[in-house]
Protein backbone atom coordinates (compact mmCIF):
# COMPACT_ATOMS: atom_id res chain seq x y z
CA UNK A 1 0.00 0.00 0.00
CA UNK A 2 1.36 3.41 -1.23
CA UNK A 3 1.32 5.73 2.37
CA UNK A 4 2.67 8.49 0.45
CA UNK A 5 0.48 12.25 0.09
CA UNK A 6 -2.60 12.01 -2.51
CA UNK A 7 -3.90 15.45 -3.91
CA UNK A 8 -7.24 16.38 -5.19
CA UNK A 9 -7.51 18.48 -8.52
CA UNK A 10 -10.41 20.16 -6.63
CA UNK A 11 -8.59 23.48 -5.74
CA UNK A 12 -10.52 26.32 -5.54
CA UNK A 13 -9.41 29.93 -6.22
CA UNK A 14 -9.27 31.95 -2.80
CA UNK A 15 -12.32 34.14 -1.74
CA UNK A 16 -10.48 37.31 -1.44
CA UNK A 17 -11.61 37.64 2.30
CA UNK A 18 -8.61 35.00 3.45
CA UNK A 19 -5.90 36.07 5.41
CA UNK A 20 -3.81 33.84 3.63
CA UNK A 21 -4.63 34.19 0.70
CA UNK A 22 -3.20 32.00 -2.28
CA UNK A 23 -5.43 31.32 -4.59
CA UNK A 24 -5.14 27.21 -3.65
CA UNK A 25 -6.24 27.62 0.08
CA UNK A 26 -9.94 26.66 -0.07
CA UNK A 27 -11.01 22.95 -1.36
CA UNK A 28 -7.05 22.01 -1.00
CA UNK A 29 -7.22 18.42 -0.30
CA UNK A 30 -4.00 15.93 0.83
CA UNK A 31 -4.41 12.68 2.14
CA UNK A 32 -1.82 10.41 3.68
CA UNK A 33 -1.47 7.66 6.27
CA UNK A 34 -0.81 9.00 9.96
CA UNK A 35 2.88 9.20 11.10
CA UNK A 36 4.15 9.60 14.43
CA UNK A 37 5.64 13.09 15.41
CA UNK A 38 6.88 14.44 18.17
CA UNK A 39 3.75 14.10 20.66
CA UNK A 40 4.07 18.21 21.60
CA UNK A 41 0.28 18.65 20.32
CA UNK A 42 -0.38 15.90 22.67
CA UNK A 43 1.41 17.54 25.80
CA UNK A 44 -0.14 21.36 24.61
CA UNK A 45 -3.52 19.66 25.16
CA UNK A 46 -4.31 19.48 21.13
CA UNK A 47 -3.07 16.32 20.38
CA UNK A 48 -2.54 16.25 16.44
CA UNK A 49 -2.67 13.66 13.94
CA UNK A 50 0.71 14.09 11.32
CA UNK A 51 1.04 13.35 7.64
CA UNK A 52 3.74 13.64 5.43
CA UNK A 53 3.93 17.17 3.38
CA UNK A 54 3.45 16.99 -0.57
CA UNK A 55 6.66 17.08 -2.24
CA UNK A 56 7.87 19.72 -4.95
CA UNK A 57 5.93 18.03 -7.64
CA UNK A 58 2.42 19.58 -6.34
CA UNK A 59 0.97 23.16 -5.55
CA UNK A 60 1.08 24.11 -1.33
CA UNK A 61 -0.64 26.49 0.15
CA UNK A 62 0.95 29.22 2.30
CA UNK A 63 2.21 28.22 5.92
CA UNK A 64 -0.59 29.06 8.70
CA UNK A 65 -3.49 28.00 10.58
CA UNK A 66 -6.45 26.28 9.07
CA UNK A 67 -10.15 24.94 9.61
CA UNK A 68 -10.24 21.99 7.77
CA UNK A 69 -12.67 19.24 7.42
CA UNK A 70 -11.41 15.49 7.92
CA UNK A 71 -12.12 12.06 6.46
CA UNK A 72 -12.07 9.54 8.18
CA UNK A 73 -13.12 5.66 7.56
CA UNK A 74 -16.25 7.30 5.42
CA UNK A 75 -16.82 9.37 8.45
CA UNK A 76 -16.21 13.33 8.17
CA UNK A 77 -14.55 15.45 10.86
CA UNK A 78 -13.74 18.58 11.82
CA UNK A 79 -10.08 20.03 12.71
CA UNK A 80 -7.61 22.78 12.94
CA UNK A 81 -5.05 22.06 10.83
CA UNK A 82 -1.09 23.69 11.19
CA UNK A 83 1.17 23.70 7.79
CA UNK A 84 3.95 25.26 8.55
CA UNK A 85 7.47 24.76 10.28
CA UNK A 86 6.44 25.58 13.97
CA UNK A 87 8.84 28.27 14.27
CA UNK A 88 8.35 28.48 17.75
CA UNK A 89 10.10 25.28 18.57
CA UNK A 90 12.64 25.88 16.18
CA UNK A 91 11.08 23.81 13.72
CA UNK A 92 13.29 23.53 10.07
CA UNK A 93 10.68 21.32 7.64
CA UNK A 94 7.75 22.07 6.74
CA UNK A 95 4.65 19.81 8.48
CA UNK A 96 0.97 19.35 8.26
CA UNK A 97 -0.64 18.30 11.78
CA UNK A 98 -3.88 18.84 12.36
CA UNK A 99 -6.58 18.29 15.75
CA UNK A 100 -9.39 16.52 15.24
CA UNK A 101 -11.88 18.41 17.03
CA UNK A 102 -14.28 16.23 19.61
CA UNK A 103 -11.62 13.38 18.99
CA UNK A 104 -9.09 10.84 20.81
CA UNK A 105 -8.60 7.82 19.12
CA UNK A 106 -5.15 6.44 17.64
CA UNK A 107 -5.02 7.34 14.11
CA UNK A 108 -1.20 5.99 13.32
CA UNK A 109 -1.47 3.87 10.26
CA UNK A 110 -4.63 5.30 9.30
CA UNK A 111 -5.40 7.03 5.97
CA UNK A 112 -7.01 10.10 6.29
CA UNK A 113 -7.85 13.22 4.07
CA UNK A 114 -7.60 16.74 5.07
CA UNK A 115 -9.87 19.47 3.04
CA UNK A 116 -8.75 23.22 3.59
CA UNK A 117 -12.33 24.57 4.41
CA UNK A 118 -11.01 28.13 5.69
CA UNK A 119 -7.63 29.90 6.35
CA UNK A 120 -8.16 31.33 9.97
CA UNK A 121 -4.05 32.90 10.32
CA UNK A 122 -0.59 32.81 8.89
CA UNK A 123 2.17 30.73 10.69
CA UNK A 124 3.84 33.16 13.50
CA UNK A 125 6.67 32.47 15.71
CA UNK A 126 5.38 32.77 19.62
CA UNK A 127 7.98 34.06 22.21
CA UNK A 128 6.75 30.78 24.47
CA UNK A 129 4.57 27.77 24.32
CA UNK A 130 2.13 29.74 27.16
CA UNK A 131 1.53 32.27 24.15
CA UNK A 132 1.25 29.17 21.37
CA UNK A 133 -1.46 27.62 23.51
CA UNK A 134 -3.10 30.82 24.02
CA UNK A 135 -3.28 31.74 20.10
CA UNK A 136 -4.24 27.76 20.04
CA UNK A 137 -7.26 28.07 22.22
CA UNK A 138 -8.47 31.18 19.83
CA UNK A 139 -8.15 29.54 17.15
CA UNK A 140 -10.38 26.78 17.98
CA UNK A 141 -12.79 29.05 19.57
CA UNK A 142 -13.18 30.94 16.58
CA UNK A 143 -13.55 27.70 14.54
CA UNK A 144 -16.19 26.31 16.80
CA UNK A 145 -17.99 29.89 15.98
CA UNK A 146 -17.89 29.47 12.33
CA UNK A 147 -18.90 25.80 12.48
CA UNK A 148 -22.39 26.80 14.81
CA UNK A 149 -22.92 29.43 12.63
CA UNK A 150 -26.58 28.37 10.93
CA UNK A 151 -25.14 28.68 7.46
CA UNK A 152 -22.06 26.57 7.84
CA UNK A 153 -23.20 23.50 6.04
CA UNK A 154 -23.45 25.89 2.92
CA UNK A 155 -19.53 26.68 3.62
CA UNK A 156 -18.24 23.02 4.94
Amino acid sequence: MNSGPKYSSSVKPSNGNNPVSSGLSEGYTISGTVVHGNHLGRTLGFPTANIHPPDSNYPSIPNGVYLVSVLLKGTKFFGLCNIGKRPTIGGTRVVIEVNILDFSEDLYGTEISITVILALRKEKKFKNLTQLVSQMNRDKSKAMKILSAPDKDNAC
